[in-house]
């Protein structure tokens, strides 16, 4: 075997073991859903306090909501929203649009990405050798 086909070999392995435990990682430590309900959550505040500026019912209607929202949740309302949500197909809708949204900014920033996650990868080792 020459040198370069043992090198092809070899990040082959290592990046299919890095892809498995990175994977590990993002499950045991519920990534995607702390980071997704952080995103949602600061979205919506950002349209309560954008949308109702420009006179839009759909932001008038959010920023109603807003204000009610301790009160639904006390009242266990809540769950009816969500299910009315969900009935409305706005659960579908939702989850489109975040996907686009989160799919836009890999593809966007997929340089800074890999920057991160190499160097990343090159303080843990040095610091394993150290």
């Amino acid at each position: 075997m020459d040198l370069d086909a043992l090198i092809a070999s070899l990040k082959s392995q290592v990046l299919g073991s890095l892809e498995a435990r990175v994977y590990e990682q993002a499950v045991s430590r519920n990534l995607v859903d702390t980071v997704l309900r952080e995103l949602v959550e600061s979205a919506i505040e950002r349209l309560q306090v954008e949308l109702p500026m420009a006179a839009s019912v759909g932001g008038a209607l959010l920023g109603l909501l807003g204000s009610v929202a301790p009160t639904v949740r006390s009242l266990g309302l809540d769950t009816q929203l969500a299910g009315l949500i969900r009935q409305a197909g706005v659960d579908a809708a939702m989850r489109d649009t975040v996907i686009r949204a989160i799919t836009r900014y890999l593809n966007e920033n997929g340089g800074h990405l890999m920057e991160v996650a190499v160097d990343a990868a090159v303080k843990k080792l040095t610091a394993a050798q150290g």
